[in-house]
């Protein structure tokens, strides 16, 4: 998430329940067939807005049946954030953005771009892992080359230093599980296995997990890393908030830690959904050796006041790690100013699927080096990178791009303080206005990484058909889509003739003042400056004076957006990064952006979707995200 930092507070007692393994929602027996990569087209676009979709002011709605098919408690308070979040606006999805990942196929076998096992962060760095990125017969490539942001030799490993992180870590370093984003299932990987118990949740190291220098990896490393953790962010982020939610950072100790020679054991303060603690487990890469980050593990725990706490994180933060000892499929050979070279570790538990014996990853500062590396040849893939429309048509024939969900992007922000954007029926009114598929196409810029949202409602997972296909299903049709591929300009002006505007000489106005809505926003997001050009031609072209207000990061970021001098912003509508709608509704009504710079209100008034989950049309959102958190028992 760029900006400025999330300071979500999780408050509220959880009670537990037990997950089917595998799956990212309690009690769904099996995963949703053909949620591939399905490429959105304009025939989508429009068959997501025509019938009976409820386009006009939602907020005289009544209580509706609950369908017979809700799976779980979780799934059916999940539907009713969505319906609150669609019905009210807090803010404005406008389009989920897609990375786009590149894989040469001159040499190499590939998965196809549409294929699920594409579905995952940084298929780069999973495909040659599972066998599934290897030599064409025939072909004599030992060597796979990709890029990296940092100079080569000026790289260093230790994550929790914040600066020059190399890119070859994510050959080095084995992330503690794989998570696939079409198929909602978490695979093992480093963690062969997990179980939680109430608040007990115990983590179990793959056998033959060994450190490239044939130490084993220990549990106690693993409780390593995740204190390490929790001591550089304060408690603040991650899984902070279910340790140690008051910050005690004393009870670091206690709570985190090795319990056999592959097994480590967190203790939570209390039990909280399975899907909350893997979606933060998952992506963790080891990096804790004991034999190089021990001492800064013990100098922590040991610290008994502020001062001596300040102190150890300091020397933990200032540490650079130059020639790391990793875990990963390849191992750390040398880095020069221009590329770093690892090699295969033959004792990885993989190694016997992995047919790469070399990866290089070169200097390339900027995304148009990045982009002629790819067109000449230079490099055989790319995990995550931009590149517009006048550059993928210079590609080869045999470079192939792939499209993965970000479950992010960029949406419209409201100062909930400010005049008039306070009232639903204006905030609902610009929705309307607003053609969302013609915005992300725009700001897409001909690549097709950015999907219009169909139903603005919180929920992620256009790309893969898991709005409509899964977490929807069986109410989609309750739902507004205000229009997504359409400026609907009936139902934007009725809503504003009852919120008391008038439209004279082509301009809204209401007691003789014009209904004006700039937008701010960063100028260095290109992509969003673009978008916002044909939202506020939107705006404009309908009566409502607006205009783009871009500024400079650290005006924007530092200044404007965190003072809450906006009546529209700009910024990701969704929790960067995650697929479970939990952590997108508690960024929108629970995040320190949230509270101190939309200004959000804690209640709502909205018509109620499901009676078993509330029973009054006034809301507060948080008492439902807590809810969702809470395990079923």
């Amino acid at each position: 998430m760029p900006g400025p930092k999330d300071k979500r507070s999780h408050e509220s007692p959880l009670s537990r329940r037990r997950f089917v393994q595998g799956l990212g929602v309690a009690g769904v027996a099996a995963t949703l067939a053909g949620c591939g990569g399905k490429a959105p087209t304009e025939t989508d676009a429009s068959a997501g807005d025509s019938g009976d979709d409820g386009t006009g002011d939602s907020d005289a709605g009544t209580a509706t049946e609950t369908p017979e098919q809700i799976e779980s408690v979780s799934r059916a308070t999940i539907q009713e954030l969505a319906y609150v979040t669609n019905q009210t606006l807090p803010v404005l999805p406008i389009m989920e953005k897609l990375a786009q990942s590149f894989q040469a196929t001159d040499s190499w076998n590939v998965p196809s771009a549409g294929s699920d096992k594409m579905q995952v962060y940084w298929p780069t760095s999973w495909l040659p892992r599972q066998g599934d990125w290897n030599p064409k017969e025939g072909s004599d490539e030992q060597r796979l080359t990709f890029a990296q942001w940092a100079v080569p030799s000026d790289s260093q490993y230790n994550v929790w230093n914040g600066t020059n992180d190399g890119e070859a870590r994510r050959a080095m370093f084995d992330r503690f599980m794989r998570y696939n984003l079409a198929t909602r299932e978490y695979h093992p990987y480093l963690i062969d296995d997990w179980e939680i118990d109430g608040t007990t949740v115990t983590l179990t190291v793959r056998e033959g997990q060994t450190w490239h220098n044939g130490d084993p990896v220990t549990g106690q490393e693993v409780a390593d890393h995740i204190k390490l953790d929790l001591y550089n962010s304060g408690g603040a982020g991650g899984l902070g908030p279910y340790v140690v939610p008051d910050g005690d950072m004393n009870a670091i100790p206690d709570r985190i830690r090795g319990t056999g020679d592959r097994t480590a054991e967190i203790e939570l303060a209390n039990p909280v959904n399975e899907d909350i603690i893997l979606s933060l487990l998952a992506p963790v890469q080891l990096r804790a050796y004991e034999g190089t980050y021990g001492e800064f593990v013990q100098s922590l725990d040991d610290a008994e006041t502020e001062e001596e706490r300040s102190q150890a994180l300091g020397d933990l933060t200032d540490f650079t790690d130059e020639e790391p000892i990793g875990n990963g499929p390849w191992q750390w050979e040398d880095a020069d100013s221009q590329r770093t070279l690892v090699t295969k570790f033959e004792d990885h538990p993989d190694a016997d699927r992995i047919d790469i014996p070399e990866i290089e990853y070169l200097y390339k500062p900027n995304n148009s080096g990045r982009w002629q590396s790819l067109i000449n040849g230079e490099t055989d893939g790319s995990a995550t990178l931009f590149m517009p429309e006048n550059q993928t048509r210079r590609l080869p024939d045999y470079m192939q791009t792939a499209l993965v969900s970000r479950h992010w992007g960029m949406g419209i922000v409201f100062n909930h303080e400010r005049e008039p954007v306070d009232d639903p029926r204006v905030r609902k009114a610009i929705a309307h206005v607003i053609n969302r598929e013609a915005a992300a196409k725009n700001s897409g810029a001909g690549t097709g990484s950015k999907i219009g949202v169909t139903y603005p409602s919180g929920l992620t997972g256009e790309f893969t058909g898991q709005v409509e296909g899964h977490w929807l299903e069986g109410v989609v049709d309750e739902f507004d889509t205000y229009g997504r591929a359409e400026k609907q300009t009936d139902e934007a002006a009725a809503l504003l003739e009852d919120a008391g505007y008038e439209k004279q000489g082509g301009t809204w106005q209401k007691d003789g003042e014009p209904l004006e809505l700039p937008i701010k926003g960063p100028a260095g997001f290109s992509d969003w400056v673009t978008g916002v050009e044909t939202i506020v031609s939107h705006l404009e072209d309908f009566g409502i004076e607006s205009e783009p207000v871009m500024q400079d990061s650290a005006t924007y970021w530092g200044g404007d957006y965190i003072e809450g001098d906006f009546k529209l912003a700009l910024q990701g509508w969704a929790s960067y990064d995650h697929a479970h709608p939990y952590f997108h509704f508690d960024w929108i009504y629970n995040s320190g952006d949230a509270t101190d710079y939309w200004n959000v209100p804690t209640e709502y008034e909205a018509p109620i979707l499901h009676d078993q989950v509330r029973d009054s049309e006034t809301v507060t959102p948080v008492d439902l995200i807590s809810e969702l958190a809470t395990p079923e028992e």
